[in-house]
């Protein structure tokens, strides 16, 4: 039994790592495009797109206009932000990975405590004294 519990915090260890990554390759690549000043564009440019005709089936176009019309609004209201938002992409990363430390921490200290569970409900011992 502590063998599959430690191969199931392996397998959620090995999960969580991964999900740390793709963060920080997200992370770099929105830093470089908001840095660079072309997330503007892409944004605008995808504001201007037409509604398709599957979103009109599920989505009011009246919704999906006003949903449009406040992305604009807030790429000029925020858009001299973006680049300097972009240059905040180093500490993020850095918050990425001690996010990542403290849940790895916490997830190796749940298997220790269920590992020493484990054994004593294995010997008999009881529990809780």
């Amino acid at each position: 039994m502590r063998t599959a519990l430690w191969i199931v915090t392996g397998l959620l260890l090995a999960a969580w790592t991964g999900g740390a990554l793709l963060a920080v390759e997200l992370v770099d690549w929105a830093g470089r495009l908001l840095a660079s000043g072309q997330a503007t564009d892409l944004a605008a440019a995808v504001a201007r797109w037409p509604v398709p005709a599957w979103a009109v089936l599920w989505v009011d176009p009246a919704l999906l206009d006003l949903g449009r019309q406040s992305v604009l609004w807030t790429l000029d209201v925020f858009g001299g932000l973006l680049p300097a938002l972009g240059s905040a992409s180093g500490w993020l990363s850095v918050a990425v990975w001690v996010l990542w430390g403290l849940g790895a921490a916490v997830l190796l200290a749940i298997a220790g405590v269920g590992h020493l569970l484990l054994g004593r409900v294995r010997t008999g011992r009881p529990v809780a004294a």
